[in-house]
């Protein structure tokens, strides 16, 4: 950019927060905006610009990266009398890190178009502690002479960028990239219950997949304590992969496509999030499975 990034940051939740101190440790001025205010004290106190309104963010800022949950969360951050887009954001830049439909970040897209902001659709691959330590992946739709403009600013927060085309093509590639998160958490989590079930430890598994040249990846590994010790602190809650998987299947039918794996896996997620377990690790499916083969009524319902 031709003028140094001022960078707004709005969602300062478990991802939203590393990303921002990552940017901050960089040495980039960062302001931020968050609806519980008790989140941005760590930001205040480092004398970063704290605003009362995204609003207000959006006029002191020449970027505005946002991190919420949902479509909703969304238009609450930029749509409204208080929202980033009542400032005069035209000619400025928002990248939206967070995981929407494409359908919905189509509009996006044609909403900045109106208001002449530059908008990069940017959601992340990793989780949690990888947002921590910098090793997310970008996945950055939009303008590629803007984006690599904006690189610096990326790699503050991940290590590569993957170019996926005009936006939503960054929302598709991270939608396909979680349905394979999903598979693979539900079939690491099916392979324990059925060890378990022919009475062979579930640890061996995970022998079997340290010394495997095919299998041996650094998600197995980041799930193996969650599988081994029932214990499903957030990396990646349950309740943003069942919005996700829940995008991902509607974007297919409307395409005319049917995900019958997925669709399965949601309900299976479905039935973990009805059970009050929403904040917990994906990988808290496996008590799901666990309690179905123990004899509950199963996902049915």
């Amino acid at each position: 950019m031709s003028i140094p990034p001022r960078i707004g940051f709005i969602g300062l939740g478990a991802m939203g927060r590393a990303m921002a101190v990552n940017l901050l440790n960089a040495g980039f001025n960062v302001s931020v905006y968050n609806r519980d205010r008790k989140k941005t004290r760590f930001f205040a106190d480092k004398g970063c610009a704290v605003a009362p309104a995204p609003k207000d963010l959006a006029k002191m800022c020449n970027v505005i990266i946002t991190m919420v949950s949902d479509p909703a969360a969304m238009d609450c951050v930029l749509e409204g009398p208080a929202g980033v887009f009542a400032a005069d954001f035209g000619g400025n830049i928002l990248i939206n890190t967070g995981t929407m439909s494409s359908s919905y970040t189509r509009k996006l897209k044609d909403a900045c178009f109106r208001l002449r902001v530059k908008f990069i659709d940017c959601p992340v691959a990793g989780s949690t502690p990888l947002a921590e330590s910098g090793k997310l992946i970008m996945l950055a739709g939009g303008d590629e002479k803007t984006i690599k403009e904006l690189k610096p600013v990326l790699l503050a927060m991940g290590k590569a960028v993957v170019y996926a085309g005009p936006a939503p093509s960054g929302t598709a590639l991270k939608l396909c990239m979680n349905l394979i998160v999903a598979g693979m958490t539900s079939a690491l989590a099916e392979s324990a219950v059925l060890a378990e079930r022919l009475g062979i430890e579930p640890k061996l598994i995970f022998s079997v997949l340290a010394e495997s040249p095919a299998l041996n990846c650094g998600y197995f590994k980041m799930k193996e304590s969650n599988i081994l010790n029932r214990e499903f602190s957030p990396a990646f809650a349950l309740k943003h992969m069942l919005k996700d998987a829940r995008f991902i299947i509607a974007e297919a039918a409307a395409g005319g496509q049917r995900l019958p794996v997925t669709e399965a896996i949601e309900k299976l997620m479905a039935k973990s999030y009805n059970t009050g377990w929403g904040s917990k690790d994906l990988s808290v499916i496996l008590q799901t499975l666990a309690d179905y083969y123990k004899g509950s009524k199963g996902l049915r319902g």
